[in-house]
């Protein structure tokens, strides 16, 4: 996909074409793939007012601007024809926007967004989840990932988890037949570095304490979060759409379907 900027550095959504006649030119990179099977619905100004509303209630939490959500909430009608993205749909988001691949970990990050536990996710969910996915501190997405590689919800992590993250993390080698072995001295590794108060399992603190002396250790057990490029290109289209609510130029169902590249 090329770039096309006017001559202010700032794209036009009128230079973005119809989808169905010719190459779409935009200056955004990001793409949903396949996801949706058709347009998505408009979105009504009640169900914004929602969102903003709930967000004000916990505004000193939140890392979004009011463009920016009402942006999030145009993606997310975008990507379903209801009111709710239910599990496979939010995993099809996962995988080709965000690149994630780990089934389990799938399964728990729509856990952690889904957080009235109906199954599905709404729009509120939606964009309160972004909130910490994308733009979180670390205090907020190590409390995320902590709740993701918990699988059974509780405030530690046991060895067996510890072993099955790992091993739906590795790929397993063609003739390697002693992978469970060397996976489970890895967990002694890591219970070893990672273990603070020696009750031979992981809890909330144990993992925070070791994030905070080595970030690197936010994903010691797989993907949770996208990966930098990833990231990058998701919020730019945050960005863009978001300038567009600013100077009063919403995005049509047909520009939406061209940077989305549908």
């Amino acid at each position: 996909m090329s770039s096309s900027k006017s001559k202010t550095g700032r794209s036009s959504a009128q230079n973005i074409e119809t989808p169905g006649t010719r190459k779409v030119h935009s200056r955004h990179t990001w793409k949903l793939e396949s996801i949706s099977h058709g347009k998505g619905q408009p979105v009504s100004r009640k169900a914004i007012q929602h969102v903003q509303d709930e967000v004000a209630k916990r505004k000193d939490k939140f890392h979004f601007s009011k463009q920016e959500i009402e942006s999030l909430c145009t993606i997310f009608r975008h990507l379903t024809k209801s009111d709710r993205i239910d599990r496979p749909r939010f995993r099809d988001v996962l995988h080709n926007t965000f690149d994630m691949t780990d089934d389990i970990l799938m399964d728990r990050v729509f856990k952690a967004f889904d957080r009235d536990n109906d199954g599905q996710v709404s729009m509120l969910e939606w964009v309160v989840g972004l909130n910490t996915y994308l733009r979180g501190t670390l205090d907020e997405k190590i409390a995320f990932a902590f709740n993701c590689y918990s699988l059974k919800g509780e405030k530690h992590i046991t060895r067996e988890e510890i072993f099955q993250l790992l091993k739906s993390s590795v790929l397993k080698q063609a003739g390697d037949e002693d992978l469970d072995e060397s996976i489970k001295e890895l967990v002694e590794i890591t219970l070893k570095k990672m273990d603070k108060d020696h009750d031979n399992r992981l809890g909330d603190n144990d993992f925070s304490q070791s994030v905070k002396e080595d970030p690197l250790l936010l994903s010691c057990f797989g993907q949770v979060f996208a990966n930098a490029r990833r990231k990058a290109e998701f919020e730019r289209v945050v960005e863009h759409m978001s300038e567009e609510v600013v100077f009063g130029q919403q995005f049509t169902q047909e520009q939406l379907a061209a940077v989305f590249n549908y």
